[in-house]
Order: C-alpha cells, then sequence, then structure tokens
C-alpha cells in the first residue's frame, strides 16, 4: 500500500478558442472552425517577498507547481522548509494579484534572487550539475525494479496519454505521471503544462505539500516525450528510482541517470522499449 501521496486526480490548465482557417494545397480554405489553444501564462513566485523567478506555464495546479519548482532550484528539501505558499495581495485594494505566489521559508534557508523568466521550452536553467547533484542528493530510499513486463509499460504509458485531456483538447502540452511500479498500472497523479518540465514540477510539489517529498516508496516517474537532463534531475532530487519516457533521451540525461542509479527506458515503440541505464530486465 503506498501511503502519503496524492490520488490521482487530473486538474488540466485552461483552454481558450481562437477562429482558424484551415488551408489546402492549392490555397483554398478546407475548414473554418474555432480551434482550442494550450493557454500560456507568467507566474511570478516570490520568496519572502522579493521576486525570484517568472515561469511561463499553463494556469492550474500553481502551487504544485511552485513548491516542485523551488524544490528544483535547492531552495525546500522537504515541507519542513516551506512554511506559506500563498498569493499575493493587492496592498491598495487587498484583493488577490494574479498569477503572483510568495513563498515563506523556514529560517535558516538563504537564498540569491534568481530574477529570471523561465519558458516553457526551457528546464535548464539554474540546474544544477551533476557533481552538485551527487552532493547534495541522498541515495534513493528505494532501489529500482528488477523486472518489469514490456506489455505493462506500454499499458500505463497508454492509461498516461488517455488521461492527458488538455492534449487532446488542443495538441499543445505536456503530460507526466507518477507510477507505482509494483501495482501494474496504478497512477497516483498526473499533470499537464506547456512545460515538460513543469508538469513534472506539479506532480513533485504535490509530493511536498503533502509531506511525502522526496519519495521513499516505488514510484516511478512517466513522460509523454523525449527524456532531458532537466527531467532526470527532478527525479533525483525527488528520490524517483524509475523514468520512463516516449521518447529518447539525451546525452546528459543518461549520464545523470547512471550516476543517481536510476534505471531509464525510453523509446517506447510497438511492444519493445530500451533500457539505456541499470539494470532492470524486460520481459
Amino acid at each position: 500500500m503506498v501511503a502519503n501521496i496524492p490520488s490521482a486526480a487530473d486538474q488540466p490548465g485552461p483552454s481558450v478558442e481562437f477562429s482558424a482557417r484551415r488551408f489546402g494545397p492549392n490555397g483554398e480554405v478546407e475548414q473554418q472552425r474555432q480551434s482550442a489553444l494550450a493557454v500560456e501564462e507568467p507566474l511570478e513566485i516570490r520568496v519572502r517577498g522579493v521576486s525570484y523567478a517568472v515561469l511561463m506555464r499553463t494556469p492550474g495546479r500553481d502551487r504544485d507547481l511552485a513548491a516542485g519548482f523551488l524544490a528544483a532550484e535547492g531552495l525546500l528539501m522537504g515541507r519542513e522548509d516551506l512554511l506559506a505558499l500563498e498569493p499575493c495581495l493587492d496592498p491598495q485594494t487587498g484583493a488577490v494579484a494574479g498569477n503572483i505566489l510568495n513563498a515563506a521559508l523556514a529560517e535558516g534557508i538563504a537564498f540569491a534572487p534568481r530574477i529570471s523568466t523561465v519558458s516553457s521550452a526551457c528546464g535548464i536553467c539554474g540546474a544544477r550539475s551533476l557533481q552538485e547533484l551527487q552532493k547534495d542528493c541522498p541515495p534513493l530510499a528505494c532501489a529500482p525494479p528488477a523486472e518489469l513486463h514490456l506489455t505493462t509499460i506500454h499499458a500505463v504509458m497508454e492509461k498516461l496519454r488517455a488521461s492527458q485531456t488538455l492534449f487532446a483538447l488542443t495538441a499543445g502540452c505536456h503530460g507526466a505521471a507518477l507510477w507505482n511500479y509494483t501495482a501494474d498500472c496504478c497512477l497516483l497523479d498526473v499533470a499537464e503544462d506547456i512545460g515538460r518540465h513543469n508538469a513534472v514540477d506539479k506532480l513533485l510539489g504535490a509530493c511536498l505539500l503533502a509531506d511525502a517529498y522526496p519519495l521513499s516508496v516505488p514510484v516511478g516517474l512517466l513522460l509523454s516525450g523525449r527524456i532531458s537532463f532537466e527531467l532526470v534531475q527532478k527525479a533525483w532530487l525527488g528520490g524517483i528510482p524509475l523514468v520512463v519516457g516516449i521518447g529518447m533521451p539525451t546525452s546528459l540525461a543518461v549520464e545523470t541517470a547512471a550516476a543517481a542509479g536510476i534505471t531509464l527506458i525510453g523509446w517506447l515503440r510497438d511492444a519493445s522499449a530500451t533500457v539505456f541505464t541499470g539494470s532492470t530486465v524486460l520481459l
């Protein structure tokens, strides 16, 4: 039984409709319709009232996103480091200021203002080096699985795809999920965002706010696309021993997974998958 992890409750970010015309090869209008687009908006994160970063993200699960981002930045090691994470108030009216969250950190946590914009395509900004990660990350509490069934991997990835309601509507966002790999196709949480790194931050931020970070139970991270360094970095910091992605990993993602002792599986095609790091056997 997995405890202290939020149950699956996908909360897709909003979409908006725009009028669009679809043209054919001869310049004729094939279709005129309303197109659903994933919303991209800034979220300013302040730490102790000081502007720290601006994230370009899909609105929704903003507290999870902010908590996960600050954990990936190394400011939060666990729930006890975060005293509060609340919307800022307009000093003139007392109303909630949109798209601004302020984090109150526990005493003794030092930070330097970052003051940068992290785009929806950018996850590497501010990422730590392998040497820093090896110094800062404790050993994983759970070992990667010794064996996994290929049919289970493909079934759980199909379950992730089926849970991507915003992608089904807009075809413009990424998905990520936490998977209890000891319970076949049991997804624990699913998140979507225009930024693949934001989707992972939403998952891990929810764990942190539930006082379940870093993870100490057998959970894998599922990714709807390619596997880059910052996604493996977030998994390592979050105590996740297994990362599975539909696409190919980058070279640094493989190096990072190997250094962490994470099993990295990618390039899911037909009934196959590729194990890039770790000793996990696919049956």
